[in-house]
């Protein structure tokens, strides 16, 4: 089996030093990534299942929306629908920021509390569809639970990015790093250890020559 040894290296006590705090530090730093890539999957799988809830939740609140908005349009006809869908209260701003799960950087999108500031939806009250109101209302849950959703979405993205480079690194450690280190420490040490038998037979060899014997 061919070792990996890194280029370069001198089989001395003093790189054999180095290179054995070397493998400690990369051990270390295996164990704390391969740990922080445990948590992070589990956090993803934990977030799947909240996404999974979260995304019936707003398919429940938009079909919940659909039919009374179907009904205003049959009562009040497209034409009608639309004007008075034009002068409804816009919507507060929605803003974009970022937080920070498990070291990755998640969206974090800010909903206004309530959605809209104006308490009246803004069209006319004479509107002839009571139906009209229940759609304003339900609407307004189907598009928060839609934003909340999509926070959501989001942070299972920049999750799974993260523990993708993660595990990258956690393989570039366990494959490629640590078994070469593990590789020129061994060699220094045979190289090191051969230099040893050689000095201690020639020392014996010398001792022999002086003292008129054979070498054992």
């Amino acid at each position: 089996m061919s070792r990996n040894i890194i280029p370069g290296t001198r089989p001395t006590r003093i790189e054999l030093l180095k290179i054995r705090r070397r493998i400690m530090v990369a051990e270390k730093g295996h164990e704390l990534l391969q740990e922080k890539l445990d948590t992070m999957v589990m956090e993803f799988f934990r977030l799947r299942d909240r996404r999974d809830g979260l995304r019936k939740e707003a398919e429940d609140a938009f079909a919940t929306a659909y039919p009374p908005l179907l009904r205003a349009g049959m009562v009040m006809g497209r034409r009608g629908l639309e004007d008075a869908l034009s002068l409804t209260a816009p919507a507060g701003e929605v803003a974009m920021l970022t937080g920070m799960v498990m070291g990755a950087a998640v969206p974090s999108i800010v909903i206004p509390d309530p959605l809209r500031s104006a308490d009246e939806p803004g069209y006319p009250l004479a509107v002839p569809s009571s139906h009209l109101d229940e759609a304003y209302r339900e609407c307004e849950k189907a598009v928060r639970a839609a934003l909340v959703l999509a926070e959501l979405e989001g942070s299972l993205v920049r999750l799974a990015d993260q523990i993708a480079a993660t595990r990258r690194r956690v393989n570039a450690l366990a494959n490629i790093l640590l078994p070469s280190l593990y590789d020129t420490a061994a060699y220094i040490e045979a190289y090191l250890e051969e230099m040893e038998r050689e000095d201690i037979f020639r020392r014996k060899r010398a001792k022999g020559r002086r003292s008129g014997g054979l070498i054992p």
